[in-house]
Parts: structure tokens; sequence; C-alpha cells
């Protein structure tokens, strides 16, 4: 075999690998290592491309330590070393780290590939007056609002009671069960409860077939409850009202709940078969009509 037919198979290995193996030729880590070569020569910023605006996790210098370039944020997929150079590097505060990670029947795992870890840990208060996970996340939402937004102090915001879901009107019938659901923000936890118009009194009180619940989340520093009334009386129709409180302030929010009665559902039943009657009268008399017109 010639040389010429060696150095011809070389070159046409090196054009369609990269594409056989279906990656894109900017994330073709060894491949790309190997055809650049490991040497970065010396470093001249004026040649450096601008970096991009308000990275959202900063700027970190390239492989070579060179040029600047946006930092991965937390989540993303990253390179845990300079071996190769496939997803990049992970921004201020971050480290690049394998996730573990729970699967079924209870065993434990690794995500096969690293991503961008926060190195600080707990919540945060921005001066916003809004929490955030870490402090990743707060310098994040900083450099994409701008630098007006800083560390206010470490831990949650302290707030009053907000509501983030409100209970909303409800219109059942006798004997049926409904659930009125309500939930509120607030750091300090707040406490929460549920009244009804033309009472002081918290519920359920005494009543067997009303029953109130409350746990903590969806989210950190939310707590949600739940009002539920079994078998619908006439007299459970009335105005509840979700009431929240800490030592900061408190926030409430009401629905109606309308209960129809057994006569009220015979008389919806009638009206709906008069409607019905009304629209098959219309149409005979339409048909008639035309057949009139016909003769």
């Amino acid at each position: 075999m010639s040389w010429f037919v060696v150095f011809a198979r070389v070159v046409i290995l090196g054009l369609y690998l990269p594409w056989g193996l279906g990656v894109p030729p900017q994330h073709l880590g060894w491949l790309r290592l190997w055809e650049e070569g490991d040497y970065c020569g010396m470093c001249e910023e004026h040649l450096c491309p601008p970096a991009p605006p308000n990275c959202p996790a900063g700027k970190v210098l390239d492989r070579c330590g060179c040029c600047e370039q946006c930092g991965n944020a937390e989540g993303q997929l990253c390179d845990p070393d300079w071996a190769q150079y496939f997803y990049g590097r992970c921004g201020e505060g971050l480290r690049c780290r394998r996730m573990e990670r729970r699967g079924r029947g209870g065993h434990s795992g690794h995500d096969p590939e690293p991503k961008c870890v926060c190195l600080s840990r707990g919540p945060m208060c921005g001066s916003d007056g809004s929490t955030y996970h870490n402090l990743c996340q707060l310098k994040e939402a900083a450099n994409r609002e701008g630098s007006t937004l800083r560390l206010a102090g470490q831990g949650p915001c302290y707030s009053a009671p907000k509501l983030t879901r409100n209970p909303r009107d409800l219109v059942n019938h006798t004997g049926n069960d409904i659930i009125f659901s309500c939930e509120v923000s607030a750091y300090p936890l707040p406490q929460l409860g549920w009244t009804k118009q033309g009472s002081d009194n918290f519920l359920p009180g005494d009543d067997p077939h009303v029953s109130v619940q409350s746990r903590g989340g969806p989210e950190r520093f939310t707590v949600s409850t739940w009002l539920q009334i079994e078998g619908l009386r006439l007299s459970d129709a009335g105005v509840y009202t979700c009431v929240s409180r800490n030592q900061l302030g408190e926030a409430s929010a009401s629905a109606r709940l309308s209960v129809l009665g057994p006569d009220l559902i015979y008389l919806a039943e009638m009206n709906d078969f008069e409607g019905n009657s009304e629209e098959e009268n219309h149409y005979y008399d339409d048909d008639a009509e035309e057949s009139g017109d016909n003769n």
C-alpha cells in the first residue's frame, strides 16, 4: 500500500468520523483536543472575543486561562477537569460534581454526567425581599437584572404572611363532600386556621363532619391548609375564611359555599326537561311551517 493511499484514508477518516459519531464538532471532547492539541500558546488578551454581558453565573477563563467566557450555572452539565473540554466550566461559587440520586427500591447512584453544584448551602435573603435557595441563585438573579440586587442577610427573609393560593367559591349539593384549600408563604412560618362568617371560633370545633388539615410545602417556607366538609347540609352554606398569622402580620382570604337542596336539584332537572321540550316543539313547528309552504 502506497503512502498516498494511507494519507488519503487518514484525511477521509478525519473528515467523516465526527459526523459518524453523531456529535456536534464543538462538543467532541477528546477528538477536539486531539485535533487542536494541548498547547495553548501565548495569551494575547486583545485578540479575545468579548464575553457576553450579564452572564448568569459570572465569567470564567477559558481552558487556556486567557479569555473570559460565561460560566455554567447551577444544574448545568460541566467538565470535572481540563482533561477534556466538552460542556465548559462552572461559574463563580460553583463546583463540578456528580450528584447522588435515589432510584426505585431505595437504590442510590450517581448521575452519569457531572453538574454544577453551589458551594453555598442554605437560603439567602435578597435586597428585593425575596428568599433564594442559595447564594448562587441570588447572584444569578443579580447578574440577570443588573447590579441593583444584593445580599441583605443570610437565611430567609423575614416577612408577614402572603397568600399564594386563595380558596375559591364552591357550589354543591347536600350529601356531597367539598374541600377548601389555602396556601401561605411567610417567615417565621405562620399559624393557619379557618373560620365561618358569624362566628369567631376556629373550625372544626366539635363538629364531626368538618375537619382541618395543614402541612408544610409545597415550597420552602410555605404552609398549605385544607378545610373539608363531609355530607353537606343546607346549614353549611356561608362564607369561610382562611386566616394566617405570624409575629410580623396577618393575611386572610374568603370564599363562599353555596349548598343546593333536593328541591333545587329537582327544579334544575325540571328546567332542563322543559328546555329540551321547548326545543323539540320548536323543531316540530318549523317542520310544520315548511310542510304548509310546500302545499
